[in-house]
């Protein structure tokens, strides 16, 4: 049984069946040639394989999708895995200035707030805020809280459970 070359198909399909065909396949438009930036391109259904056809065509997918592997998530995920420490990962130190900062500013954003509406009753604004326990109770939780996060995370790195992170943050609403 002789093989039908791909753009002899595509040339009996036509219109937007060929253009459907030719996207699925990864060659752009229809008449392009394949795209680069397509693990499937250098296969070809179309190749003539022999006697073991199926065999051949599944090993050269394996090959194809190895090589997508290694060239697009391996290296992300070798730089999720030089990011572990002792302790937690390379972020922490950025994440609890991050969280530092953003407590600090809340509290002085709260303290200028009350201290303008006792301006405007004609009273001297002379809250002191960041003084107060609360404040300082906020700032311990929020640095604890960055610290539990950041255990999490190299947790999910070392057991490579990260799959779904985006589910996840939408989930506890992060």
């Amino acid at each position: 049984m002789s093989q039908m070359p791909m753009d002899n198909y595509i040339n009996m399909l036509g219109g937007d069946s060929a253009d459907a065909v030719s996207r699925f396949y990864g060659m752009g438009s229809y008449g392009q040639s394949y795209d680069p930036n397509n693990p499937y391109s250098g296969l070809s259904t179309s190749a003539g394989y022999g006697d073991n056809g199926g065999d051949d065509l599944y090993a050269d997918l394996i090959r194809a999708q190895t090589k997508d592997y290694n060239q697009r998530f391996a290296p992300v995920e070798n730089f999720l895995a030089g990011q572990i420490t002792a302790t937690g990962t390379k972020s922490l130190g950025d994440d609890l200035a991050r969280t530092r900062s953003s407590s600090l500013g809340a509290v002085a954003n709260v303290q200028g707030q009350q201290n303008r509406s006792m301006g405007r009753m004609g009273l001297t604004g002379t809250s002191n805020i960041a003084n107060s326990t609360t404040a300082v109770g906020g700032l311990v939780g929020g640095l604890n809280d960055t610290r539990l996060r950041d255990t999490d995370r190299r947790n999910s790195i070392l057991s490579g459970s990260m799959s779904g992170i985006s589910q996840k943050a939408r989930s506890t609403g992060q």
